[in-house]
């Protein structure tokens, strides 16, 4: 089978979705701003620790049920098997709330005791709002996730990318308008997400609608097959979150919220090109899966490829022009951030460009149903980073902190890297990595640093213009090796597959 065809698919789903990311990338940006230009450095660092914790623990109620419905919805739907499909969602979901339930009980009693290990009094009131949430956010991402498990990128796209984050921007900016309480920050940010949550059920609805209703399936023989994959992933995907988030809440704990704060700016772009990276996955692994499935390797081979190209293409740019342009970037919060954390900056624009070129490594061993290899790379970085963290952040700060989160980042995909070829014989290096890494350096990397160091620090932001110029002309020159033809796909006239490919609907 042509690989094209599939890259083609993806195209649909992952532009798509790369819309999404752009919006959440925006907002996520405006809403550390917000919160920055409206509340004292203090305030906003607190804040800042009070929604880690609540990522951490949404992340503990999840159970790794998205990985578990994202292979286990694209195989029982490859068969035909309607019964079952209609089936795991519910499997998934009880285990989900009654752990969210119980997660913010333990939040709401013990938020006293987090804000003074924290350092300040404001996050308690936060933890106490955010506790109430909880359960509707845990909810809110496992329906959104079995969306995508039936192939439909649109509910993730429009509810969680462009509507809760825009909505959280609007309401924290309402809020620091009004007062500056932390109950109303808190509100504000967490009230986005029962309004998601009602229309994500909806939409549910109506793609389980379109399923032949007949038959049944057994519960218990598909309960047990679910949480023998999921189990491992729960505890990964706990792992990926704390080291995520976890160097906030101890930047909080080990110096102070007001550094909490900074750090979150210095280290806020990596969330754009972690948006980008998302988009690029969450297209790929019910196609992955289904392929696998199929035993379709060659397909799947060539899929991993060219999703590493893309998002090689696609984030590179971000990091090294953040790197590069590291005092201005942090001068955009404010005053208080200027001249602070651009060392934390640039280490961790360095790491990332490492941990994308290394392509979806854990998404692979995910869909191959590798999830136990998954849970161990996962509690390795987080080892390497908890520990680099206490060790680091009172001596060096936030560089301490970001030098730990990149020998995290290094262990987190190079051992994945290793496995996935020794396993499946699979490496993210297609035709066009070469030339994407190659174009990238020498357009937002090379060009912008030889213009700041040339004619001053603002130059800089001309030397990425003309880089970004630069850039469009290769991509357009290298868009065969680069496999960008795949989005031809979405032109007027050039959405038809060959009849016997067959499609992935919804996307």
């Amino acid at each position: 089978m042509s690989a094209e065809p599939h890259l083609a698919r993806l195209a649909r789903g992952g532009a798509l979705n790369l819309v999404g990311a752009a919006s959440a990338g925006i907002m996520g940006l405006a809403l550390v701003f917000a919160v920055a230009h409206g509340y004292a450095q203090h305030v906003a660092g607190a804040f800042f620790a009070a929604t880690s914790l609540f990522v951490i623990l949404n992340a503990v109620s999840g159970l790794g049920s998205d990985a578990g419905l994202l292979r286990w919805l694209p195989r029982h739907l490859a068969f035909g098997d309607h019964a079952a499909a209609r089936r795991t969602v519910p499997i998934a979901l009880v285990a989900v709330v009654a752990v969210a339930c119980l997660a913010a009980l333990v939040l709401g009693f013990t938020a006293p005791w987090l804000s003074a290990r924290i350092g300040d009094p404001q996050v308690t009131p936060m933890l106490r709002v955010l506790a109430v949430f909880l359960p509707i956010a845990a909810t809110h991402d496992a329906i959104l996730a079995a969306t995508r498990g039936h192939a439909t990128m649109r509910p993730t796209v429009v509810i969680e990318k462009v509507f809760r984050q825009t909505a959280q921007v609007a309401g924290v900016l309402i809020a620091s308008q009004l007062t500056d309480g932390p109950v109303a920050l808190a509100l504000a940010w967490a009230l986005p997400y029962p309004a998601g949550l009602v229309v994500a059920i909806a939409w549910y609805r109506r793609i389980v609608g379109r399923l032949d209703h007949r038959g049944a399936a057994p519960t218990r023989a598909l309960a047990g097959e679910f949480w023998r994959y999921t189990a491992p992933r729960a505890i990964a995907q706990v792992c990926q979150s704390v080291l995520q988030r976890a160097d906030i809440v101890l930047i909080a704990a080990l110096a102070s919220p007001r550094e909490a704060a900074i750090y979150t700016a210095a280290t806020r772009f990596m969330v754009i090109g972690q948006l980008g990276t998302q988009a690029v996955q969450q297209a790929m692994q019910p196609a992955v899966s289904r392929l696998l499935a199929l035993e379709d390797r060659e397909g799947t081979a060539r899929i991993f490829a060219g999703c590493t190209t893309w998002t090689v293409t696609l984030t590179w740019p971000v990091h090294l022009a953040v790197a590069v342009a590291a005092p201005i970037y942090l001068s955009a919060f404010g005053p208080g951030y200027t001249g602070a954390g651009e060392y934390a900056t640039v280490i961790l624009a360095m790491a990332m460009l490492l941990a994308t070129g290394s392509g979806p490594v854990d998404v692979m061993l995910l869909m191959a149903g590798r999830s136990a290899l998954s849970l161990a790379n996962n509690a390795a970085a987080l080892t390497v980073d908890l520990a680099l963290n206490v060790a680091l952040i009172p001596r060096l700060g936030l560089t301490g902190a970001a030098t730990a989160w990149a020998a995290a980042l290094v262990v987190g995909n190079v051992l994945p890297l290793v496995q996935v070829r020794r396993l499946l014989g699979m490496s993210p290096a297609g035709l066009g990595l070469g030339l994407a890494a190659t174009s990238t350096v020498a357009c937002f990397g090379v060009l912008p640093l030889i213009a700041g160091l040339s004619m001053g620090t603002m130059a800089t932001l001309a030397g990425v213009a003309v880089g970004a110029l630069a850039y469009a002309g290769l991509l357009w020159a290298g868009r065969t090796r680069l496999a960008l033809t795949a989005f031809a796909a979405l032109l007027p006239g050039r959405r038809s597959v060959a009849p016997n490919q067959g499609v992935v609907h919804g996307l």
